[in-house]
C-alpha cells in the first residue's frame, strides 16, 4: 500500500510525492548514490555502473543499496508502489536484454537517464526477473509512477513480459487494480465537490445544511487502493494553487495527510500493522528531496548540490526518527537585553567575544556549505571552551 502525487506550481516547477505504507519497518533515510555508483544486480548478477547521481530513500544493505524512489540530477524523479496480483515477472534471464530485479529498477533507471523520452527508449530490452529483495525476502509486486522536468507523469505496470508506459493524466498512482481502472471510477464521484449545497424545499420544510462539508458528501474514507485514489485525486484537484516549490511540498503534505495510514488502522491477515512510515517529496526542477519520518513531522530537506555530485562514494543522510519540536516557551533572551547586559560588565574582553562570534558564524558557514558533519566537533568543542572563559568573566 502507498499513495502517490505529482503536482505543478505556477512558476512552473514540478514534485512528485509519495507515502511508503508498509508493514515491515523498512528504517530508510535519504540516501544519496554517486554517477559513478557500481552495483551487481541479482537477476543475472551482471555489473552496472551509474551515470548519473541521485538522491532518494532507501538504506544500506550491507554491499549495495536499495531505494524506493529518487530524483537524479537531470531531474528524472520515480516511485515505486505496490501492484500486488497483477505484476508479472520472468522465471528466465535473457541474455539479449537488460536483466533486472524489481527493486533494481529505480536504481538502474535514476542512474541511466535523464527523461522519461530517455527511459522509453531502452525499456522494451528491460526484463523484469522474479528475484526477492534482499531484506524483506520477498518477491515485491511493483508499479512505478515516473516523471520528470517537462511535466510528463508515466506509469509502468508490469502486466506483460514487454514493459511500456502508460499516460497518468490525473497525476495520482495507488495500487491494484489497475490506473485505468481507478481513472474510470473517477465518474462515480461527480457529485462531490468543494462549494456547499444550497438549501432544498422538502413540501413546507427547508433543509438547511447542519454545517460546511456538504460538498465533500459520499467522499470516500477509507484505507483501500481506489478511496486513497479517490481522496487523493479530489485533495490535489482542488487544494490552492502552489506558487513556488516551498508551497508545493506543504500542499503535498496536505494532501497525502488525507491518506496517510496511522499505526493500528490497518492490520494485514496476518495481525501485522500497515502503516505509513515515511513521507518524500522531489522537486523535479531543484534536484532536492524532502523527507518526513511517521516519528518525526518535521521535513528534512536534501539538495543534490555541485559539491555532493563530487562524491565518488555514497552518503547517507540520517533523518532524526522522533519528533524534533520547538519549545516555544523556552526563555529567550533578545539581542538588545544581551548587549545591555554586557555594557554593565566592564570586564569582559571584546576580544574573546569576537572569537566567539566567529565561531558561531563558522559553524553556521559549514552548515550551507554542506561540511557541517566534519567540522561540527571541533567547532564545538571550540565554542565550548571560549563560552566557559565568558561565563567565568561575567561571573566576577
Amino acid at each position: 500500500m502507498c499513495t502517490s502525487i505529482f503536482t505543478a506550481t505556477t512558476d512552473r516547477k514540478h514534485v512528485l510525492a509519495r507515502t511508503m505504507d508498509y508493514s515491515f519497518p523498512l528504517d530508510f533515510d535519504v540516501v544519496y548514490l554517486p554517477r559513478t555508483y557500481s552495483w551487481k544486480s541479482s537477476a543475472d548478477h551482471a555489473e552496472h555502473e551509474s551515470n548519473y547521481g541521485f538522491l532518494g530513500a532507501g538504506r544500506s544493505l550491507g554491499t549495495s543499496y536499495f531505494v524506493a524512489d529518487g530524483v537524479n540530477e537531470h531531474g528524472l524523479a520515480i516511485a515505486e508502489l505496490y501492484l500486488p496480483q497483477k505484476a508479472v515477472y520472468q522465471k528466465q534471464a535473457d541474455e539479449n536484454k537488460i536483466n533486472l530485479a524489481p527493486h533494481e529498477f529505480i536504481t538502474w533507471a535514476l542512474g541511466e537517464f535523464k527523461s522519461i523520452a530517455d527511459l522509453k527508449k531502452k525499456l522494451s530490452k528491460v526484463n523484469l526477473m522474479d528475484v526477492a529483495a534482499p531484506l524483506i525476502d520477498t518477491v515485491t509486486p511493483l508499479h512505478w509512477i515516473i516523471t520528470d522536468t517537462s511535466g510528463n507523469c508515466m506509469v509502468i505496470e508490469p502486466t506483460q513480459k514487454v514493459l511500456h508506459l502508460k499516460e497518468n493524466p490525473v497525476g495520482v498512482m495507488t495500487n491494484t487494480p489497475l490506473l485505468e481502472w481507478h481513472i474510470e471510477n473517477l465518474s462515480n464521484y461527480l457529485n462531490v465537490r468543494p462549494k456547499q449545497y444550497e438549501p432544498q424545499q422538502f413540501g413546507n420544510y427547508t433543509a438547511n445544511a447542519f454545517s460546511q462539508g456538504t460538498g465533500t458528501m459520499g467522499l470516500p474514507g477509507g484505507y483501500t487502493p481506489p478511496e486513497r485514489f479517490v481522496r487523493a485525486t479530489f485533495f490535489k484537484e482542488h487544494i490552492d494553487p502552489a506558487k513556488n516549490e516551498i508551497e508545493a511540498v506543504t500542499n503535498a503534505t496536505k494532501i497525502l495527510s488525507t491518506v496517510q495510514i496511522p499505526k493500528g488502522i490497518v492490520v494485514t491477515s496476518g495481525d501485522q500493522e500497515d502503516y505509513s512510515q515515511y513521507t518524500g517529496m522531489m522537486c523535479n526542477e531543484s534536484q532536492t528531496y524532502y523527507y518526513t519520518d511517521y516519528n518525526n513531522t518535521r521535513i528534512s530537506k536534501v539538495e543534490l548540490t555541485k559539491e555532493l555530485l563530487a562524491r565518488t562514494t555514497p552518503k547517507i543522510f540520517v533523518v532524526k526518527k522522533v519528533e524534533d519540536m520547538a519549545i516555544l516557551s523556552a526563555k529567550k533572551v533578545s539581542p538588545k537585553e544581551v548587549a545591555a547586559d554586557l555594557s554593565d560588565k566592564t570586564e569582559v574582553s571584546s576580544t574573546l567575544l569576537d572569537m566567539v562570534g566567529q565561531e558561531v558564524l563558522g559553524g553556521l558557514n559549514s552548515a550551507k556549505q554542506g561540511t557541517l558533519d566534519e567540522d561540527t566537533q571541533q567547532t564545538a568543542d571550540q565554542l565550548l571552551a571560549e563560552l566557559g572563559q565568558l561565563k567565568d568573566k561575567l561571573g566576577k
